[in-house]
């Protein structure tokens, strides 16, 4: 861009040149035109001197170019003999009469050219007429010295004026054209990520940059986000695959290895048997959860109006408990259920949503603990005295495949997909979750739906 704006200026300057240049050609023409103008004057006013030119042709001739400097006076016949020269120059006028000038005076009786064989800068002006009736001609002749002495003042001007209207431009433009690019390099690292926002300040800018630099960084601002997005989709994306492999290949391999073990071990006893049925349906089971863990996630878009009933979440609530009796009392488990919830919702998802809460809670709580989970307005929240999560857990619970304690949830059969479909769930209906929990002493999930939950969210 530098060399282009230094291109630029050097044109505009020599563009500038040539103008002052043809403005002072059509001025020296123009003084041409008007000395041809007063040769032929002269020659007019000398025509009619044509009773002297018989008796005294030099004094003549002298008189006659005595009225202009650096003219050239002649008499000669119409044969070429010259009869008087102001110059006393008697040559041969043969190549007087070759000029264009004397061949219009012998065929129109008057004449008149100008010669640049002497050079561009000093052309000879040439005029000629008949007299007495075609047997004598006047001719006159004049160097013009003026555009020589005029262009000895005007060239060192005009390169004068060249250099100060360059270096004019030069000192003008070149901090605008700076300022100007460095502004633009700031841009494109702004565009790279070599640059941040914070680092440019929109005041320093040209107020004709400023509305787009502010364009531009929105934009900028936009795209980073929406990389990140990508990116940690992407990530998400890649975790999720690698742990749903795990998942399904850890129970898969066993229900294999089993199978296999049935199949080539001959009279096989039939409590190993027994043994070995138990292990399969135990992993296929846990697969089963898995998909269908799975499958409930993909379930991300809001549910439709004719797909919501209104529920008292207490019901639902209740139901859950008695699904997880057996687990509660090989644990001595207490779950209570307070209050009551109304809203407008899908029945399988609050079942999901219960279900997953509660399951978790027991899975955690330690032996002869308890779950309470209280219905109030807008709000539902399952709380335990079970083993807790420490802090450096929490933000990452909500996580596909996250375990807290992996350990002890492969011990009892979890997925770590739950808080997930529990977070997409309450997502879908526009609410919140919040978790308090302290290591060793237990966790309290609130769930908080809008208070326009009674309609469709958007």
């Amino acid at each position: 861009m530098r060399k282009r704006l230094r291109k630029a200026a050097l044109m505009g300057t020599l563009v500038t040149m040539v103008f002052v240049l043809l403005f002072v050609v059509a001025v020296l023409r123009q003084d041409v035109e008007v000395d041809r103008g007063n040769l032929i004057a002269i020659l007019n006013t000398a025509r009619h001197w044509t009773g002297e030119a018989s008796s005294n042709m030099h004094d003549l001739a002298e008189r006659i170019a005595s009225s202009a400097p650096s003219l050239r006076v002649t008499f000669l016949m119409p044969n070429g003999v010259v009869l008087a020269d102001s110059e006393e120059k008697y040559d041969d006028g043969a190549w007087l009469l070759a000029q264009p000038a004397a061949r219009a005076a012998l065929s129109r009786g008057i004449g008149d050219d100008v010669s640049w064989q002497t050079g561009l800068l000093s052309p000879t002006l040439n005029a000629a007429a008949e007299l007495g009736e075609g047997q004598l001609l006047l001719h006159l002749s004049n160097q013009d010295t003026e555009i020589r002495e005029v262009m000895k003042l005007v060239m060192p001007g005009l390169f004068a004026l060249f250099a100060l209207v360059y270096l004019s431009l030069h000192h003008f433009l070149r901090p605008v054209t700076n300022r100007l690019i460095a502004q633009l390099e700031q841009v494109r690292g702004l565009l790279e990520g070599t640059v941040e926002r914070a680092q440019m300040n929109p005041e320093e800018y040209y107020p004709e940059l400023r509305q787009t630099l502010d364009v531009i960084g929105r934009l900028i601002d936009r795209l980073r986000h929406d990389l990140d997005l990508v990116r940690r989709t992407l990530d998400m994306q890649r975790d999720f695959v690698d742990n749903t492999s795990h998942e399904l290949k850890s129970p898969l391999t066993s229900i294999l290895g089993f199978a296999q073990m049935m199949d080539e071990e001959e009279g096989l006893s039939p409590e190993k048997r027994k043994a070995y049925i138990g292990y399969i349906l135990q992993d296929a089971t846990r697969m089963m959860a898995v998909i269908e863990n799975i499958l409930l996630l993909q379930k991300d878009a809001p549910p439709q109006a004719d797909d919501l009933v209104e529920m008292d979440l207490r019901h639902t609530a209740e139901e859950v408990r008695q699904s997880l009796l057996p687990q509660c009392q090989e644990q001595g488990i207490r779950i209570l259920v307070e209050g009551s919830l109304c809203l407008r919702a899908r029945e399988q998802d609050m079942w999901d949503l219960l279900r997953n809460l509660m399951a978790n809670a027991v899975h955690y709580g330690r032996q002869d603990g308890y779950v309470q989970v209280t219905l109030a307005d807008k709000t539902l929240s399952v709380r335990d005295n079970g083993i807790g999560i420490s802090a450096e857990h929490l933000p990452r619970i909500f996580e596909k495949f996250y375990r807290a304690d992996a350990a002890r949830t492969e011990s009892a059969g979890g997925t770590g997909l739950g808080l997930s479909i529990v977070a997409g769930i309450v997502n879908r209906y526009g609410g919140s979750i919040h978790v308090d929990s302290t290591l060793g002493e237990g966790s309290c999930f609130t769930v908080c739906f809008p208070e326009d939950s009674g309609e469709v969210p958007a």
